[in-house]
């Protein structure tokens, strides 16, 4: 079906070894032509690395490993080969070119996990979720594409689906054998059954808000008043010194991002010049931009000087923050001081509350649980619970859903069988096509140009 391919799957550059992948039919053929074992061949003995020479032609190369898989062995499905030599830029190469000399070709962006899922080694939100998985920066996001990975999704909407066929068959047989009647039993069954689709779907769909937050990031801004430790807190949660710290209020003057990881839920943190009036132009401008990004922020940590009372600046963005929709914690810092500041009026304005202090770190966790609690309302485990972190996949979940809940009216209101059973095979149509079945080429296509060459 596929020509042999091949590419680098390790990243370029110097290093201790570099991984050459090869997939399709010729791959022993190539195998044989660039590799003299030492000891028993690869590809008579498949699975296992053997050691020998990388040749090209008459010359060798380099010495390395050579691990053969046969046809359905392996991650692609096809025969393969991985080939590991040492790390060197031109060594490499060398042998990248001797395997595509011996007759491979260049192998695409995503060309072997393509292959996989082609090739049904893997479904399609499994792909996906290896995509996320090499791009993962942070633990969370790592831990969300792991499980994805491992088939976490799938299983949960396999269940669902297999179910669904199971009531598909029986309302086919009322159309086939109408003398044969179902009776109530019958209908009871099918109506549980659409019940426990739609109770598994919708607990699906909830999950999207915690799996989106992970995957894609929350826009989080850090403002304040002047000197309150917006750029502390900012370096805590960056985990290292990334904003300018002094005791001279206006110091941050410009918006700076960072990506972080806070209660397992993805920050796109953004530090904010202090909230206050000024003469300053140039602070001025710093004070506007802080003010554009809380108005387009999916979380706002305010943070006030719990060392001092509230002043006139404090209470401007109080009020502020009052004709704010978007979830809102405040950080009361300098908890390390004696506690001068009126925390009910904070309060008031705030969906979660927090005493802490960036200088000695202390209270660091109260604010990752506020974090979590807000995203993560219902505990979900990232690595081992069925999460939605796509909009397609919400879109198509949803989609099953609707058509379910039509079912099911259509079964109460006791329409014609095959108006029921189109409405149920809609569900497990769109249902399917999360894992890939019915999924258009173009989408296919869109979501594999993602991936980096050698994956």
């Amino acid at each position: 079906m596929f020509e042999t391919v091949a590419a680098v799957s390790t990243p370029r550059g110097k290093g201790g070894i570099a991984v050459i992948r090869i997939s399709g039919g010729d791959s022993e053929k190539i195998l044989r032509k660039i590799f003299r074992p030492a000891g028993k061949a690869p590809w008579e003995n498949p699975r296992f690395a053997s050691f020998g020479e990388i040749v090209d032609g008459d010359e060798v190369i380099d010495t390395g490993i050579a691990t053969f898989f046969e046809e359905g062995k392996s991650f692609t499905g096809e025969s393969a080969a991985e080939l590991s030599c040492h790390g060197g830029t031109a060594v490499t190469k060398a042998v990248l070119e001797a395997v595509f000399k011996a007759g491979a070709s260049p192998a695409p962006a995503g060309e072997f996990t393509k292959r996989a899922f082609v090739n049904g080694k893997l479904s399609l939100t499994q792909a996906e979720a290896v995509g996320r998985l090499i791009d993962a920066d942070t633990d969370s996001r790592r831990r969300l594409a792991s499980g994805a990975a491992r088939g976490k999704l799938r299983e949960k909407t396999e269940n669902i689906r297999k179910e669904l066929l199971g009531v598909l068959s029986a309302l086919y047989a009322t159309i086939d054998y109408p003398e044969e009647d179902l009776g109530d039993e019958g209908e009871r069954n099918m109506e549980n059954v659409f019940l426990r689709a739609i109770e598994g779907l919708d607990s699906l769909i909830r999950t999207y808000k915690t799996g989106c937050a992970v995957a894609d990031g929350v826009v989080c801004v850090i403002c304040g008043s002047p000197n309150c430790g917006k750029s502390s807190l900012y370096n805590l949660l960056c985990g290292e010194d990334k904003a300018i710290v002094t005791d001279i209020a206006g110091t941050t003057r410009d918006t700076l991002w960072e990506t972080v990881d806070a209660g397992g839920i993805t920050l796109r943190l953004a530090d904010t010049a202090g909230i206050r009036r000024t003469g300053d132009k140039i602070e001025e401008i710093g004070v506007e931009r802080a003010l554009e990004c809380m108005e387009g922020a999916e979380l706002i940590i305010t943070v006030f000087d719990g060392s001092r009372p509230l002043d006139s600046d404090d209470r401007r963005l109080i009020e502020a923050l009052s004709e704010k929709i978007q979830p809102k914690i405040s950080v009361i810092n300098k908890s390390d001081l004696p506690f001068a500041v009126e925390q009910d009026e904070i309060a008031e304005v705030s969906d979660k509350t927090v005493i802490m202090s960036a200088k000695t770190k202390s209270g660091t966790e109260k604010l990752y649980r506020a974090v979590s609690e807000i995203f993560n309302e219902d505990n979900l485990s990232l690595s081992s619970d069925a999460l939605l972190w796509d909009a397609r996949h919400k879109a198509t979940v949803e989609n099953a859903r609707d058509m379910l809940c039509e079912a099911l009216e259509g079964l109460r209101r006791g329409d014609a069988a095959d108006a029921v059973c189109t409405l149920a095979e809609s569900a497990l149509a769109s249902l399917s096509m999360l894992d890939g079945r019915g999924v258009s080429e173009e989408i296919v296509g869109e979501i594999f140009a993602r991936f980096c060459v050698g994956k």
